[in-house]
């Protein structure tokens, strides 16, 4: 007899206990869920643990977004406290919240939206479609910024 089902039902387990186990590790670890109106966000991910979290959570959002600051030698450093604003194709406003971390997952129905992030004073932007029942995300990338040298 082959080990092929053995092997298999093995394998069915463990994808399984892998999926009950995020799921229960990303409810207690998530921060809370905000609001903005009807629109529902979670901010946060600073740490590496809480960061991981949103990285895996992202794809169970219609949208995901993360903020860096370019730095030396091609590498980026996450940043937070950017100012989130999101308008929907009729020029509403649907969210508008200072983000409290490197990352923010938004419930938002599909449609054309258009987002807007703001760290020190510059604000970026990007247009974003959001299609049903698909994971979108938006990474936002400020450029690095000049210390004054000391003599």
């Amino acid at each position: 007899m082959t080990r092929r089902p053995r092997f298999f039902s093995h394998l069915a387990l463990a994808l399984c206990s892998s999926a009950v186990l995020y799921t229960a590790h990303a409810q207690e670890s998530l921060p809370p869920s905000q609001y903005y109106g009807v629109t529902e966000y979670i901010a946060g991910g600073i740490g590496s643990d809480e960061a991981q979290l949103f990285r895996l959570a992202r794809k169970t959002f219609p949208l995901s977004v993360s903020f860096a600051r370019l730095m030396p030698q091609d590498k980026a450093a996450y940043v937070s406290d950017a100012q989130l604003v999101i308008r929907d194709q009729h020029d509403q406003t649907v969210l508008n919240s200072a983000i409290d971390g490197p990352f923010c997952l938004i419930r938002l129905a599909p449609g054309n939206y258009k987002v807007f992030a703001t760290l020190e004073g510059i604000t970026l932007h990007q247009d974003v479609t959001i299609a049903p029942d698909q994971a979108r995300e938006v990474n936002f990338q400020w450029p690095a910024t000049t210390t004054p040298s000391t003599p």
